[in-house]
């Protein structure tokens, strides 16, 4: 797996906690929910910053995907780039021909 795959699942993962935190805020489903999701997020928002930072900083990948992960829109500002990098990538790749076994 690469690096961008990893931080690409990683983004995915730290967004269903966001929402999770967000249903469980606004739906006010419980204390002890919202104060694990909460801290869950927390760390595993910095974390995703953290990562997206060393990946920057070893040119996997570029630093405006930084900018939007420590946006206010954090996880999501994070997937939406990394959503836009992956579809860019695979338009870049040159598709191959399929040949028949002959």
């Amino acid at each position: 797996m690469s690096y961008f795959t990893a931080v690409r699942l990683y983004s995915l993962v730290e967004l269903a906690l966001f929402t999770a935190l967000m249903v469980v805020v606004i739906g006010g489903l419980g204390d002890d929910a919202k104060v694990v999701l909460g801290w869950s997020h927390g760390f595993g928002w910095i974390g995703l910053c953290v990562a997206v930072a060393f990946g920057a900083s070893r040119r996997l990948l570029p630093w405006p995907l930084l900018a939007a992960t420590v946006s206010p829109l954090g996880p999501i500002g994070s997937t939406l780039g990394l959503e836009y990098l992956a579809r860019r990538r695979r338009r870049r790749r040159p598709r191959r021909r399929a040949t028949a076994a002959g």
